[in-house]
């Protein structure tokens, strides 16, 4: 398997309420990109997948609903409730050099759920613009942002390499910058313990006025 390829586990993103509420839940919603049918466990797949199994026994199966075949067009639909038509982002990726993004005037999910008195985080692959600093995720309503930028990344050490010259730069970054001591560190346990700080790091007794 390429260490490029792109399905795994790569979007993660929590939204926790500031109010004291009972009845307003925290939210965590977890996206495996580019997931087929038959690459989970319950469809018969050879891919054994317990926990996804578990949790979907557990909840609510929708086999009947369809996205878009890739990356970016799927996650612009998820982050703007737009499809993806309407906001330029229907033909393919958004490749490293292409000066593209999520357009500006629509507002992200985490904006809105920002809006609501939720502070908001994210963990995993971004991959809707970064040409310019306004389109990077903590920009687009996250409070805080650690993984990658582009479509995919070496699990390892981190990197992309450019689509036509082939030349290798680090794709790992947080609201700060670039994170350049992670090298060696897989990417699907890095992003684990990232989402698991957040969870664990999050103010229960913080509290928000919200206008509504």
């Amino acid at each position: 398997m390429s260490l490029y390829t792109a399905r795994v586990l790569v979007f993660f993103f929590c939204l926790f309420d500031w109010s004291l509420a009972a009845s307003t839940p925290n939210v965590v919603f977890v996206l495996a990109d580019d997931y087929g049918y038959n690459d989970i466990g319950y469809h018969g797949s050879e891919i054994q997948t317990p926990t996804l199994d578990k949790l979907a026994q557990s909840g609510v199966k929708l086999e009947n609903y369809y996205v878009q075949p890739i990356c970016s067009p799927t996650r612009s639909q998820l982050m703007s409730g737009r499809y993806q038509i309407h906001t330029g982002l229907q033909h393919s990726i958004i490749w490293p050099e292409q000066p593209n993004g999520l357009p500006l005037n629509s507002p992200t999910l985490a904006d809105k759920m920002k809006e609501a008195g939720y502070s908001t985080h994210m963990v995993g692959k971004w991959h809707l613009g970064f040409y310019k600093k306004e389109y990077l995720p903590w920009k687009r309503g996250f409070d805080t942002y650690f993984g990658y930028l582009t479509g995919s990344e070496d699990y390892f050490k981190h990197i992309r390499k450019t689509s036509f010259t082939h030349k290798a730069y680090l794709d790992l970054h947080n609201e700060q910058g670039p994170v350049k001591n992670e090298s060696g560190h897989y990417s699907a346990h890095l992003f684990t313990q990232k989402a698991i700080d957040v969870v664990n790091s999050h103010n229960k007794k913080k509290v928000k006025e919200v206008n509504v």
